[in-house]
Order: C-alpha cells, then structure tokens, then sequence
C-alpha cells in the first residue's frame, strides 16, 4: 500500500507538470493569437487611412498636409544647404516631419465651423494652403499671430464671405470607439506629455480623467499607440506640388525629397533585389543616415540602403504604427550594438521644442527657432532594436 500510495504521488506530481506546462503554452498560444490579432487590426486600419488619404486627395487636389501637436500647419521646407554639427539640417528636420493629429483632423473633420468650416463629422475645402488659409491670415490676432513658424488654429478661417460651399467626407470610419483618442491638452495647447513606455505622446479615451473633448485627436493603433502620417515634402506654400526628379538647389548640392527621407520608413531588413542606393549630395560628399557615421575609403557617411519602393515617385505618403513593443526610432534604419546616438532619439513629432534642451539654433537666419532640432534625448538607445516590429503603409 505504502508503494502504490507513492507511486500515486508521483503520477499526481507528473500530472501538475504536465497541467502547468499545457496551461503556460495556452498562455503563450493566447498572447501569440492575441498579437496577431493587434497586428491584423492595425494593418488593416492603416491600409483605410491609406485609401481615405486618397478620396481626400482626389476631392482635394492634394494630400493631407501636415499638423503639430497643436493643430497648427507644417509647411513644406526646402532642402537648403545649411550644414549643422557635420550634418545636412535638411537630413535631420525630415526625421521629425510627420504628423500624429494631421489624419483625425482632415480624414474625419471633428472640428466646428470655425475651424474646418462645418459643425461635427466632415469638413469644408481647406483652400490653397491646406489650412484654411490660414497662412494667409498672420496676425490676424493681435499677439502672436505665426507662432513659431506655424500656422495656427486660430489664424484659421474655413469660410469666405458667409458662404460654405460643399462639404466633404468624413473620408474614413470610425468601426471601433477605442479607435480614436486625444492628446494631453492644457486649454490652448498640446501640454507636453510623453508616455515612457513609449516616448510618444500619451493618449487619452473618453472616460478618462485627463481626457478633454477640445484636445486634438489622434487615430490609434491595435495597441493604443497614435499613427503617424508621413508625406513627401513639398515646395513651402504648394501643397499640390512636387520636387522634381532631378531637383538640384545648386549644382554640387542634388537631392530630390522621397519617403526614402525618412529613415523610420526604411524596414529593418529586406531582400537585397529590394534595395537601392539613396545619397544625399552636399558639398562634395555622400551623406546616408545617421548610423554608421565613420567615413569609408570613398569619403561618404551614413547608411544610404533604402528600398525601391520608397523611392518610388508614386508612394508620396504613409502611415506608421509602432508595433507591439509600441517603439520607433527615428534616426536610423538598424541600430549598432554597443554604438549610442546621443540626443538623436525624439518621438514628439515636428513640433517647437518645449525645453530649453533643444538649444537656440536657427535655420538660415530665420528669427524663429527651428523646429526640426531634436528636443531631448528621449530615451530609445541604439541597441533596442525597436524598428523590427513597425508596420508601414505606403500609399500613392
């Protein structure tokens, strides 16, 4: 009896193991269905943003141009040849020229009339400038007016001489609540907050204490993380239009924008028949990206691998998400192990600093500060990999 009595302890010993083990893979299996649940959802939300970017562009005539934090237009910006701490500046400001609230606000149009021309869902045309003229109307209010090279939401107006016109869209829908939040919003502006999970900005849903109906919304991936919006730059002042193919702002300086100006665009890998050659010509030299910044024997800097696809003139716009770790880096297509990028890691977006880290550097002698200068080291060092997992949606 004493035998079969262990023998028995032993089979109910083998048989928790065995429990415990199942139910670690059920959990596994779970958290593996789950994401790939998240990543289905995210991908096909970015292919109907995608597809809504261009209903709006064909209503249009051009594509949505881009926002700050604060709702205020992002003007084009010629690749100059201003040269800061060895680098193009034109390289490092196209790192930050995206836009988190630019998608809500022109594919869904959820302000009121004074801002896109008509009360709730849709919107009124956003005339020539692409923000309700507002870039025509500088100081238009009396205290500010174009603060800090932006066109602001209040120098907006959506309607000329009483009359409205159509209204266009909502181009995209909304099939899930928690598709669409807001920013942190301090009454007038975006308040500056940061998620650290994600150095990106934190996003609030109705219910939430922090959450205020006058805040910019932002759309959301599959893990709550804001989608960004990226296009390809345009001449300052014409959002219709396009740099040309052989662009050449003086003739040792040859670039002509792409997404390929994005290195957060560029995939982590990629088949080599998928891949080309980006330089950026400057000053006699070949400047890639960020990493990889020693000279090789020919005398050109950075990584220029990108793919033919963002180089391609028909992709002129896309949208990211962060992926499951809920992280981008923006500064390079693959990081380095045990090489530090220092003070090239932002997520805020292309907005005006808010800390006085960002130094007081000025772009071509403009009385404004720049607003293409990294902010603030923001905390994804160069060893974390967190650009494997991004899922891109090029759109034309």
């Amino acid at each position: 009896m004493q035998f079969r009595a262990g023998f028995t302890m032993i089979e109910i010993l083998v048989t928790m193991t065995i429990v415990v083990i199942l139910i670690g893979l059920l959990v596994v299996a779970a958290g593996a269905a789950r994401q790939s649940a998240l990543s289905s959802t995210t991908g096909a939300r970015l292919r109907a943003l995608s597809q809504a970017s261009s209903r709006f562009e064909s209503d249009m005539g051009f594509l949505p141009p881009l926002l700050d934090n604060d709702r205020a237009g992002i003007d084009g910006v010629e690749p100059t040849r201003k040269m800061r701490n060895g680098y193009p500046v034109y390289l490092d400001v196209m790192q930050r020229r995206y836009s988190y609230t630019a998608p809500a606000e022109y594919l869904l149009g959820y302000g009121d009339e004074d801002q896109d021309g008509k009360d709730g869902l849709g919107l009124h045309q956003p005339g020539d400038d692409g923000f309700w003229n507002a870039s025509y109307n500088d100081g238009v209010h009396a205290d500010e007016g174009l603060h800090l090279g932006r066109y602001e939401l209040r120098e907006r107006r959506p309607v000329k001489h009483g009359q409205k016109g159509k209204a266009y869209g909502p181009y995209l829908e909304l099939d899930d609540p928690d598709m669409l939040g807001a920013i942190g919003w301090d009454g007038a502006a975006w308040d500056g907050s940061i998620d650290p999970s994600t150095n990106q900005p934190v996003i609030y849903f109705p219910g939430d204490p922090r959450f205020d109906a006058d805040a910019p919304k932002v759309i959301v991936d599959g893990w709550g993380t804001p989608i960004r919006y990226y296009r390809v730059n345009h001449p300052p002042g014409q959002p219709a239009q396009l740099y040309p193919s052989d662009y050449k702002p003086a003739a040792d300086w040859a670039f002509a924008p792409t997404l390929a100006d994005h290195f957060a665009l560029r995939p982590w890998e990629f088949a080599e028949s998928e891949g080309t050659v980006r330089w950026f010509k400057a000053n006699g030299q070949n400047w890639g990206d960020f990493s990889g910044l020693a000279l090789n024997p020919q005398g050109d800097r950075g990584d220029p691998v990108v793919t033919r696809n963002l180089m391609n003139p028909k992709k002129r716009f896309a949208f990211l998400s962060a992926g499951p770790n809920r992280r981008v880096y923006d500064w390079a297509r693959q990081d380095f192990p045990g090489q530090a990028l220092n003070g090239l890691s932002d997520a805020r977006g292309d907005h005006a600093a808010l800390d006085a880290s960002a130094g007081q550097w000025y772009e071509d002698n403009m009385s404004v500060r720049w607003i293409g200068s990294p902010a603030f080291d923001g905390g994804v060092t160069a060893t974390e990999e967190a650009n494997r997992d991004n899922i891109v949606e090029l759109g034309e």
